[in-house]
């Protein structure tokens, strides 16, 4: 199973919108795994309209117990989130940042992807998820703020990395919900470059309108509004996913 992560500390920046799109893309050729770490549960509203049952929820790591995962769509499974999960943040005993990791070592011969939301903060919730992954996908948006907090994610990964002989690693950085005539966009488009190069990913996801509207209603883009230039953002973006995969030798 290859685990991707999706992460960033500012909020807003199209992790939930690049995750729901990546696990619908992925669900046709893959069997996949949806996990929902952030208390907010956006991820999870955007794949299924009613609650969860107690018994596929997230925080039953934390209880030392199995969650189950639901099946929501051909090929798509789901363990989700909500805000009950937030009481568990404050636990940090040792433990606890393992949780996630020894839970999909024991769930890793039924899938072939788990694509993990994460919440804006390098919590106990994301270091969960950067011990459990292979990868790191980092959507950025083009504030500063955003920009600005990149060299620490990447340096709290190489952390991890070192300090727990993990094997995890940037997959790549994705300019995301861009309006691509901005003159700030360029400006920050520019410093990306110059600054992580090759990290990033060619294709840009452009803001549109039809990218919520099509979560509003739990179908991709590219399933409601084929032609959209969104849509074949979205594609193009994931062609790039699939390459960088082949090129580390992690594909199925």
């Amino acid at each position: 199973m290859i685990k991707i992560a999706l992460a960033n500390q500012k909020g807003g920046v199209g992790k939930t919108t690049i995750a729901f799109h990546l696990v619908n893309f992925l669900r046709k050729k893959y069997k996949v795994l949806s996990m929902d770490i952030d208390p907010q549960g956006n991820f999870t509203t955007s794949l299924v309209e009613d609650e969860i049952p107690d018994t596929s929820h997230i925080k039953l790591i934390f209880e030392g117990e199995k969650p189950k995962p639901i099946n929501i769509k051909e090929n798509l499974y789901l363990i989700g989130s909500d805000i009950t999960l937030s009481k568990y943040e404050a636990d940090v005993k040792l433990t606890n940042f393992f949780r996630l990791k020894d839970f999909l070592e024991s769930e890793d011969e039924k899938y072939d992807f788990a694509i993990i939301d994460t919440p804006p903060s390098l919590g106990l919730f994301t270091t969960n998820a950067f011990l459990a992954s292979d990868f790191v996908i980092i959507p950025v948006d083009i504030s500063k703020f955003s920009i600005s907090g990149l060299s620490d994610l990447i340096d709290s990964i190489e952390k991890i990395k070192q300090s727990t002989k993990k094997e995890i690693k940037p997959l790549g950085i994705v300019r995301s919900i861009v309006k691509e005539r901005v003159i700030f966009y360029r400006k920050i488009r520019d410093e990306l470059k110059e600054n992580y190069g090759s990290l990033l990913f060619k294709t840009v996801i452009p803001e549109s309108v039809r990218v919520k509207e099509a979560i509003a209603n739990r179908k991709p883009v590219f399933d409601l509004y084929p032609k959209h230039k969104t849509s074949e953002a979205f594609l193009d973006l994931f062609k790039e996913i699939e390459e960088r995969l082949e090129n580390e030798r992690k594909l199925p």
